[in-house]
């Protein structure tokens, strides 16, 4: 048997775990005040990380990037990971980002322009290696409701 001050902090972190992600553990519904979308989503590009609520509800931590036609959020293990799965179910989604709460669809993109457009954005604001490519990778522009 664990000693309870141990089941107390397990208990507390499941309880937190169970109402806004923590890290890579899913959470459920988000909270903050609902906001319409901005018409430019370049200001709220300086967020490193967002939150997405797909159906369920399920929340996750994610990269994001804010274009001026729209943001997007990527998949890059494609139809592995269990939200871009719930947005093929429903395309109803919420962004928070800074506290405040998008209520959105997510549309996949499949034009190469625009999604050459947002791996390069990808690449400068994460920093990654400009020959990383994500083969297997869905990318999801935001757009309102």
């Amino acid at each position: 048997m664990l000693p309870r001050p141990v089941i107390i902090v397990l208990l507390t972190a499941l309880a937190l775990a169970a109402c806004e992600p923590i890290g890579p553990l899913p959470g459920t519904s988000l909270s903050g005040n609902v906001a319409a979308p901005p018409s430019d989503w370049t200001s709220l590009d300086g967020a490193e990380v967002v939150q997405l609520e797909t159906t369920g509800p399920r929340s996750v931590n994610i990269w994001g990037v804010g274009l001026a036609g729209g943001y997007y959020v990527a998949a890059s293990q494609g139809n592995e990971a269990t939200w871009a799965n719930r947005i093929s179910q429903d395309a109803a989604v919420r962004l928070r980002v800074d506290g405040l709460v998008y209520e959105l669809l997510a549309v996949a993109v499949t034009d190469k322009d625009e999604l050459s457009l947002v791996g390069r954005a990808y690449k400068i604001k994460y920093q990654l290696d400009s020959k990383q490519d994500f083969p297997e990778a869905i990318i999801f522009r935001l757009d309102q409701r």
